[in-house]
């Protein structure tokens, strides 16, 4: 071996080794980062561990086995977050970006198999300071893509039913997130760019009475959908009834699919906001129970504008359309009986500018389309601002022809009175706010008859019925047009919903029109 020959295989081995060492020292280095950003850079409320941390220098990957994440309070120790993950990846972490331009720049972080457990009733705020678990960065932090894959995710309230949520099957990406020392104290601590989820299964508390079901839920190129929507609930009739100390209603509510297009949400100065361009449900079938033997509930009710312009986020929802849907609505008045019943079916709604950020002239506008009482058309349209704080409203109807028989099923058990006859035509409005209306009703109708029936509903009070057929004009043709016209005025109690001041008017107009005013 000459002598040119070994010096150039010593400077080769060298640089070898140098190389090879410089690999091992800044992986030696680096790894050594990572651990002490975790053990020294964490909140003192974030306890982490983790099995094994594996740094590959030349792919840029940092691998963590089984981490464990826990957040407890400050005060008293208890553990209100607990997050266990199979594995963690960050994937091409930028070495030229971190040592020269000061920032930790990342390609993919990858959480695979999370599973999340959060108490509700375990989360203490610190009253010290509001910045208490906000973790600290110096350099701004960039990430091209985060996946999280097949989480699981449940969170507990503390009671005897304490399951408020759970999920599984959970995965996520959401791509260009940033954050840096002012973004990381707003209440959204990060910026992101396009996002996505699904999920096969989703279970909700909504409160102590009902829970939601959802068996599909997908959300890309900010378009969702949902199917397989159950909100129930979850005691029988009977049960419901011996529970509960003020009226409240029992509901089965199923819809096929809900479609929300071009969503978006944010904060606007720290409010929440909420957008959408359109928002349709899909068959959805209502089925409500009301037992008004239970006493009432004496709470003010506010009506939808008021519900609108109070909401505590923005929201703009330019329309929103309900395809063929279905309500059937039982009222149990009389302890004897079942109570009595009314339907909705092939019902279709158009509402626009569904929000609490338009300013006027803009009104929210519904108009609905549907077959009342097996096959009496039905069409209304109703408008209001939601800017008006005296909540006024208009709310106009058409009724096709209805034979009166068609709602003794309600009249009967709740009224204990039966009716015949037809009514051919029907158009009330009604012009009303907060506390009062005014409603102009007319009818064309034939043969029209009352029969009052006895407490148990089994057998007609001749006598009655008499004394309240004096008062009824039995056709309508002799009148103007073939219409007998009725209006009056009602005082809103506020302590009812929007549907029964409604049916207030109604009841005042056809009294009105019936009995020539005699009301």
């Amino acid at each position: 071996m000459t002598k040119r020959t070994r010096i150039v295989l010593i400077v080769l081995v060298s640089t070898i080794l140098i190389v090879v060492g410089s690999i091992v020292a800044i992986n030696f280095f680096l790894k050594n980062k990572v651990e002490t950003f975790l053990e020294t850079r964490l909140p003192d409320t974030i306890v982490q561990s983790y099995d094994d941390l594996k740094l590959d220098i030349y792919e840029g990957t940092l691998t963590l086995i089984n981490p464990a994440v826990q957040i407890i309070n400050k005060d008293d120790g208890k553990t209100h977050t607990d997050i266990s993950v199979k594995k963690l990846v960050i994937d091409d972490i930028s070495y030229w970006d971190y040592l020269f331009k000061h920032k930790i720049h990342i390609d993919e972080l990858l959480i695979d198999k999370p599973n999340i457990v959060y108490y509700k009733n375990r989360l203490k705020h610190d009253q010290d300071s509001t910045n208490s678990g906000i973790i600290k960065i110096n350099r701004p932090v960039f990430l091209d893509r985060l996946k999280i894959e097949d989480a699981t995710v449940r969170i507990f309230d503390g009671t005897k039913d304490s399951l408020m949520l759970y999920t599984d099957q959970l995965s996520v990406e959401v791509d260009s997130i940033t954050t840096n020392k002012k973004l990381i104290t707003n209440r959204m601590p990060v910026a992101f760019g396009a996002y996505s989820a699904q999920t096969d299964s989703v279970f909700v508390k909504v409160s102590a009475y009902e829970n939601t079901t959802i068996k599909n839920l997908r959300l890309e190129d900010k378009n969702l959908e949902v199917s397989g929507i159950h909100l129930y609930t979850k005691y029988s009739r009977a049960q419901h009834a011996r529970m509960i100390s003020v009226e409240r209603d029992h509901f089965n509510l199923k819809i096929d699919s809900i479609s929300v297009k071009q969503l978006d949400f944010g904060f606007n100065n720290r409010t929440l906001f909420i957008t959408s361009n359109e928002m349709a449900l899909q068959n959805p079938f209502l089925d409500i129970f009301r037992n008004k033997l239970v006493a009432d509930d004496k709470t003010i009710k506010p009506l939808y504008s008021k519900m609108l312009r109070t909401l505590p986020f923005q929201l703009t929802l330019d329309s929103l359309k309900i395809n063929q849907a279905g309500i059937v609505y039982t009222e149990k008045v009389k302890k004897e009986n079942k109570g009595g019943t009314i339907n909705f079916k092939n019902l279709n709604a158009s509402i626009s500018n569904v929000s609490n950020t338009y300013t006027a002239p803009k009104k929210t506008k519904i108009d609905i389309d549907a077959v009342f009482m097996e096959n009496t058309p039905f069409t209304a349209t109703w408008s209001f601002d939601v800017n008006n704080t005296n909540d006024a409203f208009l709310f106009k109807a058409d009724v096709g022809s209805l034979q009166a028989d068609h709602i003794n099923s309600f009249t009967v058990p709740n009224l204990k009175v039966e009716l015949e006859g037809e009514a051919n035509k029907t158009y009330f409005t009604i012009d009303g706010n907060n506390t009062t209306s005014q409603v102009d009703l007319k009818i064309n109708y034939d043969h029209f008859k009352v029969a009052v029936l006895n407490k148990k509903g089994t057998k007609k009070n001749n006598f009655l019925s008499a004394i309240a057929n004096i008062f009824i004009s039995k056709d309508s043709d002799k009148s103007n047009e073939g219409f007998r016209k009725g209006s009056g005025n009602v005082s809103r109690d506020k302590t009812k919903s929007f549907f029964n001041y409604l049916w207030l008017n109604v009841e005042k107009g056809l009294k009105s029109s019936l009995t020539g005013g005699k009301n």
